[in-house]
Order: C-alpha cells, then structure tokens, then sequence
C-alpha cells in the first residue's frame, strides 16, 4: 500500500520523525534538500534503516532507479543487497514501486508505503518506510532517501 505521509505516519514512528525533522533543517527557504546537504554524521542512529536511490534521467525516455546505498537493516528486510542495481531487477513489484516513485518526482512530497517482503527460506517480513525526495538543485528530484521500520506494532 502506497500513499502520501501524512503526520500520524510519522507520529508512529520516531524514526521516520526524525529523518523528516533533519532534512527540513537541510532545506533551503522553499526548497527541496540535496544529498550534499545530508551528513551521515548527524544521523548515525538512522543509517542502518536508510536506503538511497539514484533518478537517472534521459530525455525521451522514463526515469530510471538504481539504488545507491543500503543500510545494513534495510538488506535484512529485503533479504538481499541491491547496491548498484536497478529497482526493475531487484523487486518482483517493480512496475507498482516505479509508479509510485514517479508520483514522488512530479508531487515532491513524501511518500509512505507498508508492505510485506516475501523470501523462500525464511518468514515474511513486514515492514513500512517513507521515501523523502532530495534534489541537488532544490527543484529537480535527482535522489529519494527512504528509511524502514519493522516495528510489529505498526507494521500489520
């Protein structure tokens, strides 16, 4: 399920709070953050549930999504580690999870989404996350910085 954050989403969870409280101090006035302005160092606590993804445009054609980085707990929830990989070759719901990162870059809001991961061999996993937009620019949505949860009394 994928929807826009709302403020209950990040009220349940104090890890979703404070990555959004974070980057809107990164912000400039009326702007989107850039990866540039996220220092690791301030977020130490967050980088294990945090995973990025690179927008790679060319004119004509849709985005595309590689991901560029994943913390260690996002790979336990997913049950492997995309790095480096285009999110139409990792995930058996690409064409569901693309559509919603295209709503991402034309809304530049916030997006939450609660599901489950499914692997052969162990338990499913049940997990939500917010994707935030980051734009090198302030404008453009060349990046989107997700962080996850677990958490069992919110996740089903």
């Amino acid at each position: 399920m994928t929807e826009r954050a709302e403020a209950i989403h990040f009220e349940r969870q104090p890890r979703f709070r404070r990555l959004r409280d974070y980057l809107a101090t990164k912000a400039p006035p009326g702007k989107l953050p850039g990866r540039r302005q996220v220092d690791p160092l301030d977020i130490p606590d967050l980088l294990p549930y945090v995973m990025l993804v690179d927008v790679l445009r060319s004119p004509g054609q849709s985005p595309r999504y590689r991901v560029r980085l994943v913390g260690t707990e996002v790979v336990k929830i997913q049950g492997a580690d995309g790095t480096g990989k285009f999110v139409e070759q990792i995930l058996t719901e690409g064409p569901d999870i693309i559509a919603g990162y295209a709503e991402i870059l034309s809304t530049k809001r916030p997006q939450y989404r609660r599901g489950e991961v499914a692997t052969v061999g162990r338990d499913h996993v049940f997990y939500e996350r917010i994707a935030f937009p980051l734009a090198s620019d302030g404008d453009t949505v060349d990046m989107l910085m997700f962080i996850f949860s677990t958490d069992p009394a919110t996740t089903r």
